[in-house]
């Protein structure tokens, strides 16, 4: 799969490494394109938009819409494992998933990944325990799609909840994951919905 990542930062090169390692023909996307990051090349936004199938937005939120609304990404999947910067110190009045995908209304957006740290994405076993990966997006196929690469990447317990309307509640797990950071004092955790098998 031709993937494009937009953000070379800690969450973007952790997701970028791993899809390189499962064999994606992987680019990043970025303001300042140059030589190759860890041996995957650095594209100028437009171009990288040009070259992925999928799209992966690792940007801050008020980045992404900066951003991502410009592009050509009519008919592409987008990734969203981004939050709004505000959302860590002010109520939350509009999620950035949802608000991709109204901008970008031809683009399948699917919201996971967004309130682990960098080092789980990829490396969900770093923890003895099983924990929870959760995923929306209005396409149910394209829920499809990325749940299956959420489990090459190693997740095992992957909660679909359902349309995008669920981003109001996955993305205010981010200031839940900063209180929690900040109490715990590393980013070796995550949350685990415990259900009932006979329900």
């Amino acid at each position: 799969m031709r993937i494009a990542v937009f953000g070379t930062g800690e969450v973007g090169s952790a997701v970028a490494a791993k899809l390189d390692t499962l064999g994606h023909d992987v680019v990043y996307g970025s303001r300042h394109p140059r030589a190759d990051k860890d041996s995957i090349p650095v594209l100028s936004h437009e171009d990288a938009a040009r070259h992925g199938d999928w799209v992966v937005n690792a940007l801050h939120g008020e980045d992404a819409m900066a951003t991502l609304p410009t592009l050509p990404l009519a008919g592409k999947l987008l990734i969203d494992i981004g939050n709004f910067q505000s959302v860590m110190s002010e109520p939350l009045t509009h999620t950035l998933g949802e608000s991709l995908q109204q901008a970008l209304p031809d683009t399948r957006v699917v919201k996971t990944l967004n309130f682990v740290s960098a080092q789980l994405m990829g490396a969900p076993e770093r923890l003895p325990s099983p924990h929870t990966m959760f995923i929306a997006a209005n396409d149910a196929g394209a829920r499809a799609e990325i749940h299956q690469l959420l489990q090459n990447f190693g997740w095992r317990d992957i909660l679909d909840l359902g349309d995008l309307t669920a981003c109001r509640s996955m993305e205010m797990l981010a200031p839940m994951w900063l209180r929690l950071y900040e109490t715990l004092g590393h980013v070796y955790f995550n949350i685990a919905v415990v259900r009932d098998p006979q329900a």
